[in-house]
């Protein structure tokens, strides 16, 4: 089981020779290099952008699993309240769930709480997740099946080092739900029409790490119809997107989404898309066989910006606009050993 979201950055030769170069990189492009145009300013000459939050003085805060990395750890101000990054159920006890009953009892207890959870649960349709709640799987081979865990209005909800098998969405965020951090799981059964991973409805400071995405046609879907300004601040990280077909994730009207380090192998349709003016920031990935690895929609499109991207047999991106770098810190993994890293430390059964 994977006991933190960070893996320690390895060091590497550069593939760049062979593959491809960062498009940080000053160097004249090869043919499977993105191109200069993909390669935005320096970060740090980067113009700000004054919807964007400013960077924090405050550390994130500490859980079980590490310290997130990403929107879920920045704190935001809403209704005249500060909410902190998000920790879950670390506040409370630790209980177990060995049923649907037992795991519903527990999920809409009012007290923070964390949620042990071995063997295989049918959920038998929706479930909701309460605020203040984590929901770990203990050892491996924890399946949850047949429904989806939604996040409706919550906040501080961790889920981690889960199996999520669902016909459609396996996790719903959604209702100004905030605080939201999926890390370590393994989800399958995704179609065209309902990703794995919705994240809706003035949904904010999200961060999805070190999720293993396979079995499906749509992995992650961000924004939605009538969307509150402001909002869907969304990070996506370490995940490995590995034969899904698209959105990794798509992102429609939100404020910001920021994509690094991901592994993309053998995606059918496409990688990132943006759309209905979301700002999507895409950097330090490796796409391997994906023939649209970052485009904004042709009729709403969305604003791109790429930076550090590695490309095998995928197509260079299209980009448009200016995307603001996030507020939080973080740091990226060599983009030519991302396969490994990720390959090896994404999912639930991973080590």
């Amino acid at each position: 089981m994977r006991p933190h979201p960070i893996l320690a950055a390895t060091a590497a030769a550069l593939l760049c020779a062979a593959l491809t170069s960062c498009t940080r990189q000053e160097e004249e492009p090869r043919d499977a290099v993105e191109s200069p145009a993909g390669a935005a300013v320096e970060p740090q000459a980067e113009e700000a952008d004054e919807s964007s939050p400013p960077p924090s003085d405050e550390p994130a805060q500490e859980t079980p699993f590490g310290t997130p990395v990403g929107w879920a750890g920045e704190p935001l101000d809403r209704d005249g309240e500060e909410h902190p990054g998000v920790v879950g159920g670390a506040a409370g006890e630790t209980v177990t769930a060995s049923d649907a009953e037992e795991l519903a009892d527990h999920l809409s207890d009012e007290e923070p709480l964390t949620i042990e959870v071995s063997g295989s649960i049918d959920l038998d349709g929706a479930m909701e997740v309460g605020s203040d709640k984590t929901l770990v799987g203990v050892e491996e081979g924890v399946e949850l099946t047949g429904g989806r865990l939604v996040v409706d209005g919550s906040s501080n909800v961790i889920l981690a080092n889960l199996g999520l098998e669902a016909d459609g969405t396996a996790v719903a965020v959604r209702g100004g739900a905030h605080h939201v951090w999926v890390d370590g799981c393994t989800l399958t059964g995704g179609d065209d029409d309902a990703a794995l991973v919705s994240v809706a409805g003035g949904a904010d400071h999200v961060t999805l790490s070190w999720n293993h995405f396979r079995d499906a046609e749509s992995a992650i879907s961000i924004g939605g119809e009538d969307e509150e300004p402001d909002t869907l601040r969304v990070t996506v990280h370490h995940n490995y997107f590995d034969g899904t077909s698209g959105r990794h994730p798509s992102a429609r009207s939100a404020a910001h989404v920021h994509v690094f380090n991901n592994y993309y192998r053998s995606n059918p349709e496409y990688g990132v898309r943006s759309t209905h003016d979301a700002n999507v920031l895409v950097e330090g990935n490796f796409f391997d066989g994906t023939p649209v690895s970052v485009a904004p929609e042709d009729e709403e499109p969305g604003n791109v910006v790429t930076r550090d991207n590695l490309l095998v047999d995928s197509a260079q991106p299209d980009l448009r606009g200016a995307v603001p770098d996030p507020p939080y810190a973080y740091e990226l993994d060599d983009t030519s050993t991302v396969p490994d890293v990720v390959a090896a430390g994404a999912g639930a059964d991973s080590p």
